[in-house]
């Protein structure tokens, strides 16, 4: 099931995890990256639809969700925000990857009462873009998504699913895709982030070009009883390169909050 949500002036799309929603149960929420869709989720949506609820967010102008994307974080984050109202998804865990990390730092400095907690998935407070991405948004679409999905995988990852990222990323028009780069690009939350309260546990990949592990570190360094955890043999999209190791990570994270909320 596959619903189009319209909120603060925008479309997006989320997709269900497999199963019915049960009550009682945790509900995770999925934020993909610039030029992503769903898809970076769906070896998560497969493992976690047992246990929870799931909801993979398209943010608007990505995937089912065609037509205009944002131009900044914020507004990604509210769109975020009025879909889950619209859902009535209550204290759900917020996982977010590279832009979609920024989406959801932006969402829990904004609505501090919405998340239970947070995973952030290679991504930082600031995210400085290759200068040279930009440029080749304009001059050559393709190369520029070839070049993008280059760096977010390890150098050993397998060329189907290098060849798989190209694909999906290209799903993405050219004006959504550097619209998304930009908004990376003027995103800056170095002074804010201390001021995060929720329970986080923080991701990268050891091989991560695009968001190195330093930029996890500074996080982990000033979010409060935050966790990182740098995985071995990922690069930047570590949750499809390292699945397993991903999943329960995140897993056990959820685990030891419901454990201290008990």
């Amino acid at each position: 099931m596959m619903p189009i949500i319209d909120a603060y002036g925008m479309r997006g799309n989320v997709v269900f995890g497999r199963g019915e929603r049960q009550e009682g149960r945790d509900s995770l929420v999925f934020i993909h990256g610039a030029g992503g869709n769903g898809t970076s989720w769906h070896l998560q949506r497969n493992h976690f639809s047992r246990d929870f609820n799931c909801f993979v967010m398209e943010l608007p102008g990505h995937g089912g969700a065609q037509g205009q994307g944002a131009q900044e974080v914020e507004t990604y984050a509210l769109w975020i925000k009025g879909a889950l109202d619209e859902l009535e998804v209550v204290s759900p865990f917020l996982i977010g990857h590279s832009m979609g990390g920024a989406v959801t730092m932006d969402l829990a400095l904004r609505f501090p009462d919405l998340p239970r907690g947070l995973v952030l998935v290679s991504t930082g407070a600031r995210l400085r873009v290759l200068p040279r991405i930009l440029d080749e948004i304009k001059k050559d679409f393709s190369r520029a998504v070839e070049l993008i999905c280059e760096l977010s995988f390890a150098k050993d990852v397998p060329e189907e699913m290098l060849r798989a990222g190209i694909a999906e990323m290209k799903k993405t028009s050219s004006d959504v895709l550097y619209g998304d780069f930009s908004a990376c690009e003027r995103f800056d939350m170095m002074e804010e982030v201390g001021k995060i309260i929720h329970p986080t546990l923080v991701i990268c990949g050891d091989q991560d070009d695009l968001t190195p592990v330093k930029y996890s570190r500074y996080l982990a360094d000033r979010i409060r009883g935050s966790r990182l955890e740098v995985i071995e043999g990922a690069g930047h999209m570590v949750m499809l390169e390292r699945p397993d190791k991903f999943n329960k990570t995140v897993e056990a994270f959820v685990r030891s909050v419901n454990e201290i909320d008990a």
